[in-house]
């Protein structure tokens, strides 16, 4: 069975897509909503490491924990069809297992006492991965199998030192709901997206309050933006594109100074936040216009494609993590909606069959576990 990163894969197929098509609206949504992707993912790593382990096995050496770990591997061969239920519980079985296999390894290293172990453990482990994909793939899949792995698997546990943190930026964010903003036209939308970035820009970030401030204007100007997410069609939108992207790296680029105007923890947790928050927005958008309008045009088809995907190619275990729970059944109701809305969206263009993405997508995660 052949295992491949997903996300990789999909990012060449959106330069591909973007590079051929004339809607620069996907473009727009998909680079600015990827923009920080991977610098999260490296620093959320860190977070998520600092987890309480789990520890429910205890063996005398390696040679007992290898042997275990090749039974979890003998029995999830024996399986056949599984649920997907079944399969988040292997998975639990399976991560918990390997913690105790794992440290019992690294305890026995410490005398060179396994060298044999450590390959053992590493082969085993990867044939767990492979059947676990196997038995994904031996049942149909859809989103919402998707979304039960993502509310099941990711750590629900933060730690101590980020509840806080999480806790105050959900206040912050919710806060933004009970703005009202008053529909403008397509011209004046741009102009006040394109003057809120040049004013954020030339002010320079000085303190917290700059951070909050651009982030509550900028929430002003994508939702007056996503009002008339339908007809942009081909209208040029580099522009916000690349100021959205150069403030979002001014404010990544305080972790780097001497003097902290924020800790690297709330720039993470509130950057990836108002991420989750632009994705599920965009997507709400998609589905609602869908059911009203008729895409004869495959241009627009796909580029709502992309849009409608692009909760569930970006939203990892971390960032699920730091979803309010307004946000979670906002997400779990996408994926109710998700066969229908692409039912008519068939103009659309997409490089892989879209009934294996929510398989692909769940072997992904586990393999990144």
């Amino acid at each position: 069975m052949e295992r491949f990163s997903l996300k990789r894969n999909v990012y060449k197929w959106q330069m591909k897509y973007t590079q051929h098509q004339k809607c620069i609206l996907s473009l727009f949504l998909i680079k600015v909503n990827n923009h920080t992707h991977h610098f999260l993912i490296l620093i959320s790593l860190f977070y998520l490491s600092s987890c309480s382990s789990r520890k429910d096995y205890q063996f005398q050496d390696s040679d007992e924990a290898v042997n275990a770990y090749s039974d979890l591997l003998y029995q999830i061969r024996l399986l056949d069809r599984v649920s997907t239920t079944h399969i988040i519980d292997l998975v639990h079985k399976w991560q918990t297992l390997n913690d105790s296999v794992f440290i019992c390894i690294v305890r026995d290293s410490i005398d060179n006492k396994n060298y044999h172990s450590k390959t053992d453990y590493k082969i085993i482990n990867d044939s767990i991965i492979l059947e676990l994909e196997r038995l994904i793939d031996s049942n149909p899949r859809n989103f919402n199998d998707y979304y039960h792995i993502l509310n099941k698997l990711s750590g629900s546990e933060l730690p101590e030192e980020m509840k806080g943190l999480v806790a105050s930026a959900h206040q912050f964010f919710h806060s933004m709901d009970s703005v009202s903003i008053r529909r403008v036209d397509k011209r004046e939308t741009i102009l006040f997206y394109e003057n809120m970035l040049d004013s954020a820009l030339s002010r320079n970030i000085r303190s917290k309050q700059d951070i909050l401030h651009f982030l509550k204007s900028e929430d002003i100007a994508f939702r007056l933006f996503l009002g008339h997410l339908s007809s942009w069609g081909d209208m040029p939108l580099d522009h916000i594109k690349v100021k959205t992207q150069a403030q979002v790296r001014n404010i990544f680029e305080l972790t780097t100074r001497n003097q902290e105007i924020m800790s690297k923890s709330e720039i993470v947790i509130l950057m990836t936040m108002r991420n989750n928050r632009r994705l599920l927005q965009n997507a709400n958008v998609c589905v609602t216009d869908v059911h009203k309008l008729d895409f004869n045009d495959s241009n627009q088809a796909t580029a709502y494609l992309w849009m409608l995907l692009q909760p569930w190619l970006s939203i990892d275990g971390f960032s699920y993590t730091l979803l309010s729970q307004e946000e979670r059944e906002s997400l779990e109701k996408l994926a109710i909606e998700m066969p229908q809305t692409f039912s008519k969206l068939e103009s659309g263009h997409f490089p892989i069959d879209l009934n294996m993405l929510p398989s692909l997508l769940m072997k992904a995660y586990i393999d990144n576990l």
